[in-house]
């Protein structure tokens, strides 16, 4: 399986990393490596761009084999290549999950929502959940977002041991077998989660629930944040 960078570090830009397969997918081909920074698809949120081995990253998804980095050109099978990611799209998801983060925290503890629905897409990010929230009940949470991203408060992820993870009060959609990354923002959220965040919730910057409607029987919220 691809050793996953980013999860040790959200602000690696440049990387090595040996290929050690390479296999035809459609009109493209799905690149392994033995470790990478890209993070694929997952979660509602979109895969990284940038370049590995001088070629343009078209896509990447999380396979059984590992993380398949789409190229339009083979590389060859145990050649040491360079990875480049595109640095400011990442940072903007960076800032907007981590946003999310605070707001379902907020939204769980203050009204007993449940996230059920992420979209972390190039043009609107949407959060989804199983309470009709009234406009009183959204003012307040942006505005208590807005604190939050103030108060720079430490972001961390970490993967809790097995018998910590028993015992420790955490969002999660579904159960998941460990291990399991846990991401916590300090006095407001624990949260399973793969994607990269910020390490302190001033980086975000500004935050606002653009609008929100009605969504099977609860509320979606679509939110901006950062610059």
């Amino acid at each position: 399986m691809t050793k996953k960078l980013y999860d040790e570090n959200a602000y690696l830009t440049h990387f090595s990393a040996t290929v050690v397969a390479v296999e035809p997918m459609g009109e493209q081909y799905a690149v392994y490596l033995d470790q990478t920074a890209f993070f694929p698809e997952s979660g509602g949120q979109s895969a990284d761009t940038g370049i590995l081995g001088g070629h343009p990253v078209l896509d990447v998804k999380e396979t059984k084999e590992g993380i398949a980095h789409l190229l339009a050109l083979p590389l060859k099978v145990g050649e040491m290549v360079e990875g480049e990611i595109e640095f400011l799209p990442r940072f903007r998801k960076m800032q907007l999950h981590t946003a999310e983060h605070i707001l379902s925290g907020l939204a769980h503890t203050l009204f007993g929502c449940e996230n059920v629905g992420f979209h972390l897409g190039k043009t609107e990010v949407t959060c989804d959940y199983d309470i009709c929230l009234t406009d009183e009940q959204i003012r307040l949470l942006e505005e208590k977002t807005n604190w939050a991203i103030w108060e720079n408060r430490a972001v961390s992820a970490t993967y809790p041991a097995e018998e910590t993870l028993s015992t420790l009060s955490y969002r999660s959609k579904g159960e998941l077998p460990p291990p399991v990354r846990i991401v916590t923002i300090d006095g407001y959220d624990n949260c399973a989660c793969c994607a990269p965040h910020v390490a302190k919730t001033g980086e975000i910057g500004g935050f606002a629930i653009a609008f929100f409607e009605r969504h099977r029987g609860g509320t979606r919220c679509y939110i901006k944040a950062g610059v």
